[in-house]
């Protein structure tokens, strides 16, 4: 018998996850507020209901047990809402790249005899998981992490497609983008760097910058002599968003379009999920790490395909083997993160066995 397990939120990510743990053998259900979410993941032929996460607590008694609540929610509601479910006495497997600090939750989930696991997608969580992996087997005093999501086609406007949160994406560029040097935490606006440029087999030439996606990396490898991430893009596109900041596309201050108040970048951000949406897309994730005699080196490159994005299938699967780790009673309670599965050679191990049974292949090299 598989375990039992809440979505909340089946947008991309969240559907892919129910997908992937029903076909597993376990007994899912859906949660989301929006009834047409609940409806296309009904039509797929999965349990869904409407509902927020105040809803969980009702669900779960009626399933009679949950093994853990999986979020899959944008990034501006995600920290209370995890929250919330721990405080109420459920194991959480989050994605959400919440702005808030994840550390607190640590005490609120001792406190509830739960784990909370944070930070589960791609990146952070796949690259966090290979960072924790790299250090663990070469002590490694450098790392750098090259993520991106982006269209198949470098001629798409931007060279997206909307496979996740277009406001989580705009912001991005937004955030102070932080990194360690010499054991200390320093930061670097994104929109004021000159990209690098790297090599991605099958692909061609990428350009890279730094985004703040280093999260609880920051803490549980703060003295490294140098760790950063970068965001890949197809090349020009750093170029295009400085232009669309320098118009006042990204700002914030609301200002009044034919009578309604709306902010720039929210308006940015519904035009790109709007325009870009069905566009074809692919993952590409790079961890390398120096201990200085050489070079590890972790690559996997995730494409779409007719069902799912990559960006669904990247996440989702990683998510999904998490929450399995999860219900097969194998992580601490208190709050867990990425790095501490990956510096674990069994647990390492077994994340290693479930990515590649859902396809997603990890290189050497």
């Amino acid at each position: 018998m598989g375990g039992r397990f809440i979505v909340v939120g089946v947008g991309n990510v969240g559907l892919r996850v129910l997908w992937d743990l029903s076909s597993r053998g376990h007994e899912v259900v859906g949660l989301d507020k929006s009834y047409d979410a609940v409806e296309k993941a009904r039509r797929m032929g999965f349990e869904a209901e409407v509902g927020d996460a105040s809803a969980v607590k009702n669900l779960a008694k009626r399933l009679g047990d949950v093994d853990a609540v999986v979020t899959a929610l944008p990034g501006s509601i995600g920290y209370g809402i995890v929250e919330r479910i721990a405080r109420e006495g459920y194991n959480v497997v989050d994605v959400s790249f919440f702005p808030e600090d994840p550390w607190p939750l640590e005490e609120v989930a001792r406190r509830n005899g739960v784990t909370v696991v944070v930070d589960a997608g791609i990146a952070p969580g796949l690259s966090n998981f290979l960072v924790g992996a790299g250090v663990r087997r070469t002590r490694a005093r450098k790392a750098r992490i090259f993520v991106g999501g982006v269209s198949s086609d470098p001629r798409v406007p931007l060279g997206l497609a909307a496979a996740w949160s277009m406001e989580d994406l705009v912001d991005e560029y937004l955030r102070p983008a932080r990194y360690i040097e010499g054991g200390r935490v320093k930061s670097v606006n994104p929109l004021e760097y000159e990209p690098g440029h790297i090599r991605v087999p099958r692909f061609g030439v990428m350009e890279y910058f730094p985004t703040d996606g280093l999260r609880t990396l920051l803490k549980t490898y703060s003295d490294m002599d140098f760790m950063a991430e970068y965001t890949l893009r197809w090349p020009g596109h750093l170029e295009a968003m400085k232009s669309l900041a320098r118009i006042g596309f990204l700002d914030s201050r609301r200002i009044s379009v034919e009578g309604c108040p709306i902010t720039p970048r929210s308006c940015l951000a519904a035009i790109l999920s709007h325009r870009l949406r069905g566009v074809r897309d692919i993952v590409v994730l790079i961890v390398e790490l120096d201990a200085g005699d050489g070079i590890l080196r972790y690559s996997t490159v995730v494409e779409a395909d007719e069902n799912w994005s990559a960006m669904a299938k990247a996440t989702g699967s990683f998510q999904a083997s998490v929450a399995e780790l999860v219900y097969e009673g194998l992580l601490d309670l208190g709050l867990v993160v990425p790095e501490q599965i990956g510096a674990d050679s069994r647990l390492s191990m077994i994340i290693g066995e479930k990515l590649a049974s859902r396809g997603i292949q990890v290189l050497e090299g």
